[in-house]
C-alpha cells in the first residue's frame, strides 16, 4: 500500500471511528490528547455532586478488599477512595489478560496513591471478549488485533453471567495442564506461551487463595489481584490491584436502598410514576434497555433475573411499572415491592443491570467511574435520562443534582511487542509479553506515564476499529492504515 493510499484510507477509517465513538474520538483529538498518560491519569475528577453520601460504599469496598486479600488491603482500598472517590469501570471481571483492559488497569494505576479500584462487570456472558474461562495470548494471525485463546477452565456454561458462573475446582485446571504437550497443534502455541500458560495456571488458578473461594466472582478476585503482583519487575512496587465485582457490590446497596425511602434506588424501584418515567425516558438508550414498538429487544429493565445455569433472563415491567416479567419464563415474575425484591437480591436470584448499578453508586452516590469509549457516552445520558425523568414526576430538585463524571478509562495501548514471527510487525502488549520482557521496570514505567495520551488511543484504533466496525462495513488495508507505532516496545528477555 502506497503512503498516499494508506493515508486515505486511514482518514475514512477514522471518520468510520468518529460516527461510531464520537465523544471518545473527539476528546483524544482534543486538548486532553496532548497530555501525557501520568498527567492524563492524575487529573481524573473524584467524586461529583451525590444525593447521599457515598460512606457506605466505601465501607463496604473495604470490607470486601479485606475479606478477598488482606485487611491491609481494605484499609489501603478505604484511603484510596476517600482521597479520591473514583473507581476503574470499563473492564469486564476476570484475570485481565486483554490487552485492552491490562494497560486501562495499568494508566489508572498512574494515577492512584495507596490502591488500584477495579470494580468490573459481571453481568456479562461468559464468552465475552475478556475469555474469563481461559488466557489470551498475542494474536494468532496477522490480519487481526484478535488474542488468541486457550481454554482453562471447562466448568459451568459459557451463556452464564460471570457473577452467578460456578466457582472452578482444581481438577478443571489440572486437565487444561495436562492439555499443554497437545497445545502446539491445537492452539497454536509456542513453547514460550506453553511455558507462560503453565505458569498462570500453576502459580495463579492452583493458587491456594483463589481455590478456597466459593463463587467463581471471588475466584477471578483473587486471581487478578495475584497476575497484577507479577507484572513487574523487582524494581517497581505498584499499588495493589482491588479487582472486585461491580454488580455485587451494587446489589448490596441496592439492597439497602430499598428499606429506605427517599433514595434514588428506593423511588426508581417503588415509586411507580417514576419508574415509569425512567423506563420510558431511557428506553432505547445504550447500555440500557430497548423493549416495545418496533424497537429490537435489548438488554433488561432495572435487573436481570438469573436462571438455573447463571444466564440473565431479560425482564419486563408490565404497563403500570408495578410487576417485572421474562416472556418466555412464565414461572419468573416478580412485585416491585421491597420485600420481594431485597429476598431475590440476597437469594442471587436477580442481578442489577448497569442501569441500575450506576444509579446507586454514580448517580446516588457521587462515584466518579472511569470506563471505556462506550461507557465515556453512556453513563452522562443515563445520568440526562434520570434527570429529565424526575422533572417529569415534578422532583426538581433531585434532577438538578443529578450527573455523571466518566473519565474515559480504557483505549490506551502504548505498551507493544513484538509478534513473534514478524519482528516488522507488533501487537498491544499483554501478560505474555510483559513477563517475556521481565516485568515492567521503573524505567518502563516512567517512560509508558510519558508517552502522550493521543499517541497512546492511536495505538487502539485498529483494535477499536475491528471491534466496533462491522465486518462488511470495514476497508480494504483498513489493520495496516491504522497501524501506529510506540515508543514503548517490550523485549524478550532470555
Amino acid at each position: 500500500m502506497s503512503a498516499g493510499i494508506r493515508e486515505r484510507t486511514r482518514e475514512r477509517c477514522l471518520n468510520q471511528l468518529r460516527d461510531a465513538i464520537p465523544e471518545a474520538m473527539a476528546l483524544m483529538e482534543g486538548p486532553a490528547g496532548e497530555l501525557s498518560l501520568a498527567e492524563y491519569a492524575r487529573a481524573m475528577p473524584g467524586g461529583g455532586a451525590a444525593l447521599q453520601d457515598g460512606e457506605d460504599m466505601i465501607a463496604l469496598a473495604e470490607r470486601e478488599a479485606a475479606r478477598l486479600f488482606s485487611p491491609a488491603a481494605g484499609a489501603a482500598l478505604r484511603r484510596e477512595l476517600e482521597n479520591r472517590f473514583l473507581v476503574l469501570t470499563a473492564n469486564h471481571h476476570g484475570v485481565d489478560f486483554h490487552p485492552e483492559f491490562l494497560q486501562g488497569d495499568l494508566v489508572f494505576a498512574l494515577g492512584c496513591r495507596d490502591a488500584v479500584p477495579l470494580f468490573a462487570c459481571g453481568g456479562v456472558p461468559c464468552n465475552n471478549l475478556a475469555y474469563p474461562r481461559g488466557l489470551l495470548l498475542p494474536p494468532r494471525r496477522q490480519d487481526t488485533t484478535k488474542p488468541g485463546r486457550f481454554p482453562a477452565l471447562a466448568v459451568g456454561d459459557r451463556h452464564a453471567f460471570v457473577s452467578a458462573q460456578l466457582p472452578f475446582q482444581a481438577s478443571h485446571v489440572r486437565s487444561a495442564l495436562d492439555s499443554l504437550p497437545n497445545a502446539e497443534r491445537s492452539a497454536q502455541l509456542s513453547p514460550d506461551e506453553r511455558e507462560f500458560a503453565a505458569e498462570m495456571l500453576t502459580a495463579i488458578y492452583l493458587h491456594p487463595s483463589v481455590l478456597r473461594r466459593e463463587t467463581f466472582r471471588d475466584q477471578m478476585s483473587a486471581a487478578n489481584a495475584l497476575l497484577w503482583t507479577r507484572l513487574t519487575s523487582r524494581d517497581l512496587r505498584l499499588p495493589p490491584l482491588a479487582s472486585l465485582e461491580f454488580q455485587h457490590l451494587c446489589g448490596i446497596l441496592v439492597a439497602g436502598d430499598i428499606q429506605r425511602p427517599g433514595t434514588l434506588v428506593h423511588d426508581l424501584l417503588l415509586e411507580p410514576e417514576l419508574t415509569k418515567a425512567i423506563f420510558h425516558t431511557l428506553n432505547g438508550a445504550r447500555a440500557c434497555w430497548s423493549m416495545g414498538g418496533d424497537i429490537p429487544p435489548r438488554g433488561s429493565f432495572l435487573f436481570w433475573g438469573l436462571d438455573e445455569k447463571g444466564r440473565g433472563i431479560a425482564l419486563y415491567p408490565d404497563p403500570e411499572c408495578r410487576t417485572l416479567f421474562a416472556p418466555r419464563r412464565p414461572d419468573m415474575r416478580l412485585e416491585l415491592e421491597s420485600r420481594s425484591l431485597k429476598n431475590a437480591l440476597l437469594s442471587r436470584r436477580l442481578l442489577p443491570t448497569l442501569y441500575l448499578s450506576f444509579a446507586a453508586a454514580a448517580l446516588a452516590r457521587g462515584l466518579s467511574c472511569a470506563g471505556g469509549v462506550f461507557q465515556y457516552a453512556y453513563l452522562p445520558r443515563m445520568a440526562e435520562g434520570t434527570a429529565e425523568a424526575l422533572r417529569r414526576c415534578g422532583d426538581d430538585a433531585r434532577a438538578d443534582r443529578i450527573s455523571a463524571r466518566c473519565p474515559l478509562g480504557a483505549g490506551f495501548h502504548a505498551l507493544r511487542a513484538a509478534d513473534s514471527e514478524n519482528a516488522a510487525m507488533d501487537h498491544a502488549a499483554g501478560p505474555a509479553d510483559i513477563l517475556r520482557h521481565g516485568g515492567i521496570s521503573v524505567q518502563d514505567w516512567e517512560r509508558f506515564g510519558n508517552i502522550r495520551t493521543r499517541d497512546a488511543f492511536s495505538c487502539s484504533l485498529a483494535f477499536q476499529y475491528e471491534d466496533i466496525i462491522p465486518e462488511k462495513e470495514r476497508l480494504p488495508g483498513w489493520l495496516e492504515a491504522l497501524r501506529h507505532s510506540s515508543s514503548l516496545m517490550l523485549s524478550h528477555q532470555p
